[in-house]
């Protein structure tokens, strides 16, 4: 009786042993850690319709918990914001990452994907952004951040807008609008202040010669652009780029992807603030290294690197 419940206890345990999940950590610049990677950044930057376009930074944590069926990565990853408005039609590649004289805005990220049938697919994120500016990194005569209702800076970028569509070399003669300001800042040169703004613009019904009664045109109609202005003592000067991007659609979410609540491209001129849809439940991370191997003689095997964070794409 005795060798049947020690049977009975070994095929429960293996009964049990089958049916739990794998926990892997995987080095964070890993194959599938930059695969995943790659999928958030497409998505996150595919499911935006407003501020700016996203770069992927670093990798801070991976856990993948494997089951018969599907894995299960969650993730942690840093962005950087880029100076692509999301209506670029431009690919991620060719945007520049802002630097931190610029200002930077850097998002962190807990992901988290499922992948089944060999396909990642993001399926619950949750993002907080916030200026990735330090204290001891603020330098005198750097730009810093402007609340995006500033006053001033939206009477320049008014004025501004209003340069460009009386610009004789406006050869589309059609009038555009304001379609959303992403970023003011200020900076201190030579000791006068400089006003810099940078709006999305939208085409409207009017012409040059119209008056202001103007509305914008149906977005299947309408051509987009994009405007970096900027004043000195009252000076003001403009740079519009117009494009025709595709189609805003809507992601594929299938209703089971939270979507991020706030956009982030607003927090670009703002403190940091929490983007806190509701998530799936997430694998607890833990923030780890590799055991460092012991000091060893010129010549012999290197000490052992962290399995993470991974490297550092700008800064």
């Amino acid at each position: 009786m005795r060798v049947l419940y020690v049977l009975l206890g070994v095929m429960v345990v293996g009964a049990w042993a089958q049916v739990l999940p794998k926990i892997t950590e995987p080095p964070c610049d890993s194959p599938e850690a930059e695969a995943a990677a790659a999928v958030f950044q497409d998505y996150i930057n595919a499911q935006r319709t407003s501020g700016f376009k996203y770069a992927m930074n670093q990798i801070d944590e991976i856990k993948i918990k494997i089951t018969p069926d599907t894995e299960i990565y969650n993730m942690e990853f840093d962005l950087l914001e880029t100076k692509c408005h999301v209506l670029d039609p431009r690919p991620l590649a060719d945007c520049p990452v802002r630097t931190k004289a610029e200002a930077a805005v850097e998002a962190d990220c807990d992901v988290a994907l499922t992948k089944s049938g060999g396909v990642l697919v993001v399926t619950a994120h949750r993002c907080e952004s916030e200026p990735e500016t330090s204290a001891e990194d603020i330098c005198l005569g750097c730009a810093h951040l402007l609340p995006l209702n500033d006053t001033n800076a939206l009477q320049m970028a008014t004025a501004s807008l209003a340069a460009f569509n009386n610009r004789t070399a406006n050869v589309t003669i059609s009038k555009y609008a304001v379609l959303e300001v992403g970023r003011l800042t200020a900076q201190i040169v030579s000791g006068a202040l400089q006003l810099f703004a940078e709006y999305a613009i939208v085409e409207t019904n009017c012409t040059t010669t119209d008056d202001d009664n103007c509305a914008p045109l149906n977005k299947t109609l309408a051509t987009y652009g994009f405007c970096t202005a900027g004043s000195v003592s009252g000076n003001v000067s403009v740079d519009c780029r117009i494009f025709t991007p595709e189609p805003a659609v809507e992601p594929a979410t299938n209703g089971t992807v939270p979507l991020l609540m706030v956009d982030m491209g607003l927090l670009s001129a703002e403190s940091a603030e929490s983007l806190d849809p509701v998530v799936a439940s997430l694998i607890p991370i833990v923030k780890r290294q590799a055991p460092a191997a012991e000091t060893v003689a010129p010549g012999s095997q290197p000490v052992n690197l962290p399995f993470c964070p991974g490297k550092v794409k700008y800064f």
